[in-house]
């Protein structure tokens, strides 16, 4: 089979998996299989440091100050139980900085954690037209393979015998501009993350719109399930607010 050939295939199967996902996406399921992971009133489940994570009008705040700063990324990890397959939402807004949520990964202890994330962040990178956001629906790996799938890319992710840790990428498709899909987000209210996740296939969705779709073919690193966790970065001054996490499980 030509390099062609084999490409287009790819590109084919990756777009077909993607708009699957799009239309599980918009059908509507029962609410009783719904799993709500934060009650809203206190961080039962929920494990991190006290000094950057508390609750508030209904929220789960993470704040980090020019006095109180981590020296890592420190995160909010979830505790009853891992996922595999499964259609995760919450509500969020960022200021200040970067963050992400964490799935199928693995709680290194000292709430630090090792896996998946959706990131999530305010206009925190300068550009010649301003500040602007370049990582929000990204696909990444913390403390493993890092940059897997920016915003707008359909992509596989395939090993790399030499050097694990920085994994082949293969750009097989596109969902759009990633300026584009940037307007979707809002700055000043709520926005809605969506992750799916079904076998080693990872939609990221914000307001409705697909930011990246991903397949982890890197068999000997990929993740089949794993620990919810929710990031503060460290660097500057920054605070997130989440509410509404449910989560459905996919057979």
């Amino acid at each position: 089979m030509s390099r062609l050939v084999q490409l287009a295939f790819a590109t084919f199967t990756t777009l077909t998996l993607c708009a699957s996902h799009l239309a599980y996406a918009q059908e509507v399921e029962p609410e009783s299989d719904i799993k709500v992971l934060f009650d809203g009133e206190s961080l039962e489940h929920w494990i991190g440091d006290s000094k950057f994570w508390r609750v508030e009008n209904g929220e789960i705040v993470g704040e980090t100050t020019e006095d109180n700063r981590p020296d890592k990324n420190t995160f909010l990890v979830h505790q009853d139980g891992d996922f595999d397959d499964f259609d995760l939402t919450f509500k969020y807004q960022v200021t200040g900085y970067n963050s992400g949520i964490q799935y199928r990964s693995e709680d290194m202890g000292g709430y630090i954690v090792k896996g998946y994330q959706a990131d999530f962040e305010a206009q925190c990178h300068k550009s010649e037209h301003g500040n602007i956001d370049k990582y929000s629906g990204m696909f990444f790996e913390e403390n493993g393979r890092k940059f897997m799938a920016q915003r707008g890319q359909a992509v596989i992710i395939r090993s790399n015998v030499d050097n694990p840790k920085k994994p082949a990428i293969e750009v097989v498709g596109s969902l759009g501009d990633p300026i584009a899909l940037e307007k979707a987000i809002h700055r000043d209210d709520w926005n809605e993350m969506r992750v799916i996740a079904r076998g080693y296939t990872f939609t990221h969705i914000i307001n409705g719109r697909v930011m990246s779709f991903s397949m982890d073919e890197d068999i000997a690193v990929r993740k089949a399930s794993g620990k919810f966790a929710f990031q503060l970065h460290s660097g500057p001054p920054m605070k997130i607010r989440i509410k509404d996490v449910q989560v459905r499980e996919l057979n």
